[in-house]
């Protein structure tokens, strides 16, 4: 685990990134010997194209797999709208490992309105 945050750190101090969150078995602690590991990281300063994000993102010299995730805060923002399952995962069992809470907290709201929303009309 200290390895990812270092990684997380990274991202964020030399990369830009607003958030680096931990998802997936690691962080919601059923992991196994075999699992790897998943983060999705919220940063604007990225190419357009999603594969050239990952590919930035990705760190061989950690001692477990890692599957970035890369999507702008605009991006995250409206997955949390839409209750994309991804997103929703990280803001229930994520793990913030490096950058700044105000993103998760702003996706909470995203998709905290969109359920009052869809409460009301029905």
């Amino acid at each position: 685990m200290e390895r990812l945050k270092e990684y997380a750190n990274k991202a964020v101090i030399e990369e830009g990134a607003k958030a680096v969150i931990l998802v997936g078995s690691l962080a919601r602690g059923d992991y196994t010997a075999f699992s790897d590991a998943d983060v999705i990281i919220v940063s604007d300063n990225v190419a357009s194209r999603p594969i050239d994000r990952i590919t930035r993102f990705l760190d061989p010299t950690l001692p477990i797999d890692l599957q970035p995730r890369v999507y702008t805060a605009k991006e995250f923002i409206e997955m949390a709208r839409r209750k994309a399952k991804t997103v929703v995962e990280a803001l229930t069992h994520g793990v913030l490992l490096a950058g700044s809470q105000d993103i998760i907290e702003e996706a909470k709201k995203a998709l905290n309105s969109h359920h009052r929303k869809s409460r009301s009309t029905h």
